[in-house]
């Protein structure tokens, strides 16, 4: 029966900014609010976060959202929780605090180590196990820089003290203060220690990178029992947890085999369910577990890009071109079609499929005519190309062919990049009614876990379209612009 006074609390966790949301029980965003935090970059490849800074925005925004409302602890159903994934926390069980800042999934300070590695192949043993490309961008090799070159390491090890997590299990622990040390399916098979198959830590991977299965978390299913907070007067239950890709695929209803879902916030991320069977990319994709709800467990194959949103980001802050990232729609409208300018956006070295966190961003075919609406065009169209090259993988892997994607993110608010995206895809592009579909799968999950709703087939009848884009140029014009896209990141990628 529907309350009008009983909400489900979503702590949706970034990697720029910390969010609570609030859902009534037609699962329509009440209200919300938000806060950026701050960005660490000491060296060049580097990229850090103040996990007690995290812990501390989100508890303050959890109390700013009941005040606000007028709620209290009572009117909250349930918690879920979704969270950039991979980003890495050792923190101390007695004190509470982090040793170490947070290392963030785009940090690539371990790329010698990881090359040294495939040199010696073990990046395939470590794909058969886990399904991932042996690479900085998961929690593994985060874990062991901060184990072999900060001091309090060993200290905490021998007394039982060091405690290792995914921004959910810290989340999730300093909710309930300590109680639960728990991470769930989604986000464990992302950390590139986990055996996805036999669900269970690797011992053969931890092994090899030095790791301790002491400090690691227990790993649950997505829809759980995680525990309670009582930080805010009365308790409130902890019932969903996901990575927040694998949170947006929830968000977006794909669950039957073959549905895809691409979200464009710091970064993109394209997922494509592959159903109940574990199945190996050959084609440099990512193998994950897509949920695990009701003991059913789906996999899905996951193309990567590092830099979507955060290339806009980059345009504001550092080039000043905008002050608000609404503006790139008009300003890509602006931009002269004559000039065939290209952008490669690897701030943060190449995702799928190439993985080369090396390669650094470069610009092909600047002009004295080229304008900031050009550039920023050129900045929206990249993400467009390096889409259909996931796409083109995953087709490949599946045998399947993708008619449709089902888009979210802040990104896709912008009329001009869908349909940069229909255009260069030739597929249809569907924006939700609701663009939030990451806090939203975060929201289903506590509702499942309640009892609020029973399975994920209920699921679907709460998803409804917004927009469905169609490409408007021929296919010849999009191939054309593809093959010219793929002769100049092939170049950056080889230069670096």
């Amino acid at each position: 029966m529907f309350n009008m006074s009983k909400f489900f609390l979503v702590i949706d966790q970034g990697t720029t900014s910390s969010r609570i949301v609030l859902y009534d029980q037609k699962f329509e965003i009440f209200d919300f609010v938000q806060k950026e935090f701050e960005q660490y970059f000491p060296n060049e490849g580097w990229v850090e976060h103040n996990a007690t800074e995290i812990w501390n925005d989100v508890k303050n925004l959890i109390s700013k959202i009941l005040k606000k409302n007028k709620l209290i602890a009572k009117n909250i159903i349930s918690i879920g929780i979704t969270n950039q994934r991979e980003t890495t926390v050792l923190w101390n069980k007695k004190t509470g605090k982090p040793i170490y800042r947070a290392i963030v999934w785009q940090d690539r300070r371990t790329a010698n180590l990881c090359e040294k590695l495939k040199r010696k192949g073990i990046d395939k043993k470590i794909q058969k196990i886990t399904g991932l490309e042996l690479d900085p961008y998961f929690s593994a090799t985060k874990i062991k820089w901060i184990i072999d070159n900060v001091k309090e390491v060993n200290k905490n090890l021998k007394n039982n003290n060091l405690l290792f997590g995914t921004i959910d299990t810290w989340l999730l622990w300093n909710l309930t203060k300590g109680k639960s040390h728990l991470t769930d399916i989604s986000n464990a098979s992302r950390t590139m220690i986990f055996d996805s198959q036999k669900e269970k830590w690797s011992d053969e991977i931890l092994k090899l990178f030095k790791i301790p299965k002491k400090i690691l978390p227990s790993v649950v299913e997505n829809a759980y029992d995680f525990g309670s907070t009582k930080l805010f007067g009365d308790t409130i239950p902890i019932g969903g947890m996901a990575g927040d890709q694998q949170s947006a695929s929830i968000g977006q209803a794909c669950f039957k085999k073959g549905q895809s879902k691409s979200t464009y916030g710091t970064g993109c991320f394209l997922l494509m369910n592959i159903g109940e069977k574990f199945k190996l990319s050959k084609n440099r994709l990512l193998t994950t577990v897509a949920f695990k709800i009701n003991g059913k467990k789906m996999f899905c194959y996951e193309g990567s890009i590092f830099v979507a949103g955060s290339a806009i980001q980059w345009l504001r802050d550092n080039l000043k071109f905008i002050k608000d990232s609404s503006e790139t729609d008009k300003l890509y409208k602006k931009a002269n079609k004559d000039e065939n300018l290209f952008f490669v956006p690897a701030l943060t070295g190449l995702g799928a499929p190439y993985w080369n966190p090396n390669a650094r961003g470069t610009f092909f075919g600047i002009t004295r005519n080229t304008s900031k609406e050009n550039i920023i065009k050129a900045t929206l169209d990249s993400l467009s190309y390096q889409t259909y090259e996931l796409i083109e993988c995953m087709e490949k892997d599946s045998k399947t062919k993708i008619s449709e994607i089902r888009v979210d993110g802040g990104m896709v608010k912008n009329n001009s990049f869908l349909q940069s995206l229909a255009n260069v895809s030739q597929i249809k592009i569907i924006r939700p009614s609701n663009i939030e579909t990451t806090s939203l799968g975060a929201a289903y999950l506590a509702a499942i876990q309640s009892g609020y709703l029973k399975n994920t087939s209920q699921i679907n009848k709460f998803w409804k379209k917004d927009k469905i884009v169609k490409a408007n140029i021929r296919k010849s014009i999009s191939t054309s612009s593809i093959i010219k896209w793929k002769s100049i990141i092939n170049v950056v990628n080889n230069f670096y």
